[in-house]
């Protein structure tokens, strides 16, 4: 529809489009343009975000999930998950090879309330979502529900969209059997829970 706007805007009597009319096309073109691209973004993001959860809870490999990572990326736990922090996508890599060996072997996320937001440039964005986990802590010793946001941002590197910044904040970590009326947080690296007053 729009090329052919284009093409018929080109045919005047002296074969040559009314500099306006050309203009104001344009100016169609390049904010379509950039619609498209946003839109296309979002989508990217949302994705990459799926893409990370589905590492975390099937794949569970270090090395492929840190590629979802900008290199000066930071990973921090907010509230009681403050025992996690991670900066540089090496440090993140590692930690997430303790977190698949050793504290969370198994996991299972539902993420929901997607809210994604772009910079005015187009090349940031910043994401929230509702985290519902079922887990085991380590040595399958216990299973838990946690519930969470995440708070992230994300960055296009080389036209690929990038995790520049994860903040899981914390709502609570309880044992199944008991329940989140009777224990707050139990933690994946000492085991010590803390109980709802």
């Amino acid at each position: 529809m729009l090329e052919h706007q284009l093409t018929d805007a080109t045919a005047s009597d002296n074969g040559q489009a009314p500099d306006d009319e050309l203009a104001a096309l344009r100016q169609e073109v390049a904010r379509l343009t950039d619609r498209v691209d946003r839109l296309e973004s979002v989508k990217a993001v949302s994705h990459l975000l799926y893409r990370y959860v589905h590492i975390a809870d099937e794949i569970k490999d270090a090395d492929i999930i840190a590629e979802c990572f900008a290199e000066d990326a930071v990973w921090e736990g907010l509230g009681r998950f403050d025992e996690f922090k991670a900066v540089g996508r090496r440090e993140i890599r590692d930690m997430f090879h303790d977190v698949f060996t050793t504290y969370l072997p198994f996991t299972a996320h539902w993420v929901t309330n997607q809210v994604i937001t772009l910079s005015r440039d187009g090349n940031k964005a910043y994401g929230q979502w509702h985290i519902l986990e079922a887990a085991n802590l380590k040595d399958h010793c216990a299973q838990v529900w946690l519930v969470a946001w995440y708070d992230n941002e994300f960055v296009r590197v080389d036209d690929e969209w990038k995790i520049s910044h994860v903040r899981l904040i914390h709502t609570f970590v309880c044992p199944y059997e008991e329940g989140w009326l009777k224990t707050k947080y139990i933690s994946p690296i000492t085991l010590e829970k803390v109980s709802v007053l």
